[in-house]
């Protein structure tokens, strides 16, 4: 015959220590959990800090881009200011050009065109330092200065 109500059995579980309480201070831990203490609450703020540089150094390559980018940016507006009035004076000059009084004055100025009944005089630049010549042998016979 089988028992109707099985008695089940189960592994008993080993009592759990008693600690005593060390005599002295209650702030006073062996040396070993101290130190493990101390490391445990540096690393924390360690993590942390090794975390926020890493941003830092992330986060700083696309920023000094961004910077370069901004200056060049702005050397390329500012040459672009220069073209711009650069363009304005050469649109002027072309816009007198094409009146007949600016097309005289250049060609008085620059050619020396007169009207009919009028006398163009040319002004001749001062005479040069005559060349001095050597009194070595091949020049011995010309005299100390040539005068063109």
């Amino acid at each position: 015959m089988t028992p109707k109500n099985p008695v089940r059995r189960t592994a008993k579980a080993d009592p759990v220590p008693v600690r005593r309480k060390a005599s002295g201070p209650r702030h006073a831990a062996p040396a070993g959990r101290s130190a493990g203490r101390t490391l445990a609450r540096l690393v924390g703020p360690l993590v942390l800090v090794i975390l926020t540089i890493g941003v830092l150094v992330v986060g700083a390559f696309p920023t000094r881009t961004w910077l370069a980018q901004r200056s060049t940016a702005a050397t390329a507006e500012s040459r672009l200011a220069e073209l711009d009035a650069a363009n304005d004076a050469a649109r002027a000059e072309a816009d007198a050009l094409r009146t007949d009084s600016e097309i005289e004055r250049l060609a008085r100025e620059q050619y020396g065109y007169a009207k009919a009944g009028e006398e163009v005089y040319q002004v001749l630049p001062p005479a040069r330092d005559p060349v001095r010549v050597p009194d070595a042998w091949p020049f011995g016979g010309l005299g100390t200065t040539i005068e063109r």
